[in-house]
């Protein structure tokens, strides 16, 4: 589940796209592929809720290094089932 405090978000749900303004909420039901990020140009808060209680501190961690460049986005590929987070390929926009 997602609520979006402030700004706005960009939510990919299986093949739908939705723009998000403060205040939305986006529930994502068990095993639909989706990503989300700030819409392009506006800065956002976001408040997620994530279920089953599997421990994700690890990949969040590793997700804050990726961004920095410290580390390479397919360290996260063998820990894909340990975070319960599946990567599937995407069409470009």
């Amino acid at each position: 589940m997602f609520y979006v405090l402030d700004g706005t978000m960009e939510f990919v749900l299986g093949e739908e796209t939705a723009t998000v303004a403060k205040g939305g909420l986006v529930v994502v039901p068990p095993g639909l592929p989706h990503a989300f990020g700030a819409a392009p140009g506006v800065g956002a808060d976001l408040l997620a809720v994530l279920t089953p209680g599997v421990e994700r501190f690890g990949y969040f961690r590793q997700l804050g290094r990726i961004q920095h460049g410290l580390g390479p986005f397919g360290g996260l590929l063998p820990e894909q089932e340990r975070y319960d987070v599946h990567f599937v390929a995407m069409a470009a926009p």
